[in-house]
């Protein structure tokens, strides 16, 4: 699996009142698009043929897909709008989403993509400091919700195109991203199962088929390999080190960072300063 083909780049984000007559003309584009209606309705170009969507619906744009919108008199619409690049899921091409149709409801996960969705807002406007690691993360956690939701509604490709294997690829791809962007976090396997409703030792199962190792023991090479490179590259004393990536206890961190490396922390950190 390659991890490095999965690193979303988030393009926009924003929210918007849709009063009536509003209109805009088809167009597509060369990104994958996410819009979301949160309340209100509208009618949306789909598939060739125009289709209410209403409070609750989430429309997903690959790439080339053609698409147009209008705003009826007497209705209003409140929509987000997402735009993201520079990411390719397994069996797929690049910033494509498994689904052959565009509108997807998504009822049983709405609470959950709405606060993902407001989180990629509030960190798009306000860009603070590693804005782009979040909003990675963010983007990860709101197409696995997705990709749970269109597997609920069957709304995957063909077998030949993206079968269980494929979907079990896509998930371990998305998971292991969450965990190179929240490494510093508290994390347990049971974290990870919750975010695709799966059993904690199914999704370790899985995970270790596809990757070879444990989630957990991945989590902590990770957490290694980041360490190392502060170590070397930082001007941070080891506890610090330890801190910065998910360990509280800096002996824990020392005996683990040897056990891995085969060298302690400090003297990493000693032929750095040297």
């Amino acid at each position: 699996m390659n991890l490095e083909s999965f690193n979303p780049e988030l393009l926009y984000a924003f929210d918007l009142w849709n009063q009536p007559d509003n209109e805009n003309s088809v167009h597509h584009h060369d990104f994958f698009e996410i819009s979301i209606i949160l309340q209100g309705e509208s009618l949306y170009l789909i598939d060739g043929e125009w289709r209410t969507v209403r409070s609750g619906d989430v429309l997903m744009f690959n790439p080339g897909v053609d698409h147009a919108e209008k705003q009826l008199i007497n209705t209003y619409s409140h929509q987000l709008h997402i735009g993201i690049k520079n990411f390719k899921l397994y069996g797929l091409e690049e910033n494509h989403f498994p689904t052959n149709g565009s509108l997807l409801s998504i009822q049983d996960n709405q609470l959950k993509v709405f606060d993902k969705a407001w989180q990629l807002i509030e960190e798009f406007n306000q860009q603070q400091t590693n804005f782009h690691f979040i909003g990675r993360a963010l983007v990860m956690e709101m197409m696995i919700l997705l990709l749970r939701s269109l597997e609920k509604e069957e709304q995957f490709q063909d077998p030949a195109h993206a079968n269980q294997s494929d979907r079990m690829n896509q998930v371990v791809q998305l998971i292991t991203t969450y965990m190179e962007n929240n490494y510093a976090k508290e994390i347990s396997i049971e974290q990870l199962a919750t975010l695709y409703y799966v059993s904690p030792t199914y999704l370790s199962k899985i995970f270790k088929d596809l990757t070879g190792v444990s989630p957990i023991n991945y989590l902590i090479q990770i957490r290694l390999k980041n360490a190392h490179q502060m170590l070397e590259k930082q001007d941070l004393t080891v506890k610090e080190v330890a801190k910065a990536v998910g360990y509280e206890d800096a002996y824990h961190f020392s005996k683990s960072f040897k056990k891995h490396f085969g060298i302690s922390p400090s003297i990493v950190k000693n032929n750095q300063s040297a």
